[in-house]
């Protein structure tokens, strides 16, 4: 059902939670997966004259930090057939370049980490996340961080019904 699957990754511990659950999801499903390293886009400078950092080596430094994560994450999937795509001149938005890949690759599913943010926190920081969900056209499965057991419980007590 989903022959090749596209995991973003960017360093992040919610990106590597993704990365168990894509490769249980390539196992069963005998799918190619490429790895998304996005280079995120060179920070503007204000003072007096408003301009783009655009130097070589903060783009080469950018993209060797970009293939060492996607190294890293390939070693951590375990799987023979792993596609490595470090993306540095796509579109700045972060979501939309996931998309247009996703498009590019023929992905029939994208998976990735999400904060799982709300409220102002997700109205001021946004959500890469709920951008790549409206811009593909595939499924997208966001793997969210564990919540922490609630006070008092641990994480493997049975919940109390009744009495």
């Amino acid at each position: 059902m989903f022959e090749h699957i596209l995991v973003p990754i960017d360093g992040s511990s919610l990106s590597a939670l993704a990365l168990p659950v894509a490769a249980e999801m390539a196992r069963c499903h005998r799918s190619t997966v490429t790895l998304l390293y996005v280079v995120p886009p060179l920070p503007v400078i204000y003072g007096e004259f408003a301009y783009a950092v655009n130097d070589v080596e903060t783009g080469v430094r950018a993209n060797a930090e970009g293939q060492r994560l996607l190294e890293d994450a390939r070693t951590a999937l375990g799987l023979p057939d792993v596609r490595l795509l470090c993306l540095q001149d796509g579109d700045p938005r972060i979501a939309q370049a996931i998309a247009d890949v996703a498009a590019e690759q023929r992905c029939s599913l994208v998976v990735m980490g999400t904060h799982g943010r709300s409220g102002l926190d997700h109205f001021f920081l946004g959500s890469v996340a709920e951008g790549v969900v409206r811009r593909v056209g595939v499924p997208v499965l966001l793997v969210r961080e564990p919540k922490p057991a609630a006070a008092g419980k641990g994480a493997a007590d049975p919940p109390k019904l009744g009495v």
